[in-house]
């Protein structure tokens, strides 16, 4: 019998931005494109499948002075969110 993984709770994402399927730079492309379209204050989920998002949302997060308010990975699915906390 294998035990599975709790899922933690998650931040609830205003837009989703799927990103499965893509390789790098598009998922960080994505995201950029959907934080520059809401509102100070909002939240961005991105979900991508290319590991280099581990290394690249984080860098983008820094780069954008941006919040990352979570990140989780199921498998090869990674989840990111962000607060947009400034234009």
């Amino acid at each position: 019998m294998s035990a599975e993984r709790p899922v933690p709770a998650l931040p609830r994402a205003d837009v989703v931005v799927d990103a499965a399927g893509f390789l790098c730079p598009m998922p960080i492309v994505r995201l950029a494109e959907a934080v520059r379209s809401v509102e100070v204050g909002q939240v961005v989920e991105v979900v991508a499948t290319d590991p280099g998002i581990l290394a690249d949302a984080p860098a983008w997060a820094q780069m954008t002075r941006q919040e990352i308010i979570g990140a989780w990975s199921d498998g090869d699915r990674h989840h990111f969110w962000f607060r947009k906390i400034h234009a």
